[in-house]
């Protein structure tokens, strides 16, 4: 008996070249359905879930970020047990891990794809956010999506390939109006591309105009609703300055530990007084290590491993170094 030799090829390339993006799938989907329907459901997520049910999250009374809460909407028609509404967050967080590998496979190859894929599935951020009631999942799903459907309107300018840039480009927008700003490399990459070529110009012309008279009629409630927002409870915080700012950068990367015992009400002068009265080490064994020691290990773990392919970039790059 003859083995068919060019189907086992096939079979063995199409394994080669799907099981690392698939092994890190598998993964992400164990850490994001890892006690999903343990914690109970917090203010945030009560909010989706009440204001989906009465339809005041849904258009024409919301105008300003409809799009997920029109998708949970249809998702609660099937149920509303909590590991089923958190469920629809866990799909699109496995969607942006295999867009972000497609993404980063196409600009600069396999292992960049994978380290990608493999440093957003374990990222402490995005695994929260892949077990809330909240749209933080399929903002990057629909930012990515429009991303890698522009590298291929860039390299091969078709109409398919234009209009999905376009459609993933206006769901962000109406997923949450902070979207806008992605326009911005987006139009100085297609301006620099095809700045010799009016045609693929004016068809990129001709989606923005799309999207534009699309969106323009949201503005008013967009403009509305933000200002409401700055003038109300953000106003309890306080004003950032360099510290907060050094702060949040870890706070939405990685979530370090420090950033949040500095948010948890203990002022730099009673932190000063308490190590003055014990050892450091005594102090974050009373304070730390009793009870956040494996978030602790599991954050530094990541930043470590983060810093590390970040050095690992950087000499590669410049060996000289």
């Amino acid at each position: 008996m003859k083995l068919n030799t060019p189907a086992l090829g096939i079979r063995a390339n199409l394994l080669q070249k799907w099981m690392p993006i698939g092994l890190i799938l598998l993964v992400a989907t164990g850490l994001y359905l890892y006690q999903l329907g343990t914690e109970s459901l917090w203010y945030d997520e009560l909010f989706s879930i009440n204001k989906t049910q009465s339809g005041i999250s849904l258009p024409p009374k919301n105008l300003t970020r409809p799009f997920y809460f029109m998708i949970l909407h249809i998702w609660m028609q099937f149920s509303t047990s909590t590991v089923w509404l958190r469920g629809l967050s866990v799909i699109f967080g496995l969607g942006s891990i295999f867009l972000i590998y497609l993404l980063g496979r196409r600009l600069a190859g396999k292992p960049v794809g994978l380290i990608a894929a493999l440093l957003l599935t374990l990222s402490p951020l995005f695994i929260n956010h892949a077990q809330e009631v909240r749209m933080y999942t399929l903002i990057p799903f629909l930012s990515l999506g429009g991303t890698l459907a522009l590298v291929h309107a860039l390299e091969n300018p078709r109409f398919a390939a234009i209009n999905w840039w376009a459609v993933a480009r206006f769901l962000a927008l109406v997923t949450t109006p902070v979207s806008v700003t992605l326009f911005v490399p987006d139009l100085v990459l297609i301006g620099w591309q095809f700045r010799n070529h009016k045609r693929r110009l004016f068809a990129f012309g001709i989606r923005l105009l799309l999207i534009g008279s699309c969106w323009l009629p949201l503005v008013s409630a967009v403009n509305e609703s933000s200002t409401k927002f700055l003038k109300g409870w953000v106003t309890q915080y306080p004003k950032p300055n360099i510290i907060l700012i050094i702060s949040e950068v870890t706070h939405l990367t990685a979530f370090w530990p420090l950033r949040h015992l500095l948010g948890s009400g203990i002022s730099a002068n009673d932190l000063m007084k308490q190590l003055n009265q014990q050892s450091i080490m005594d102090w974050l064994v009373e304070h730390v290590l009793t009870s956040n020691l494996v978030p602790l290990l599991y954050y530094m773990a990541y930043t470590a491993m983060a810093i590390g392919l970040l050095a690992i970039a950087l000499l590669s790059r410049h060996p000289t170094l």
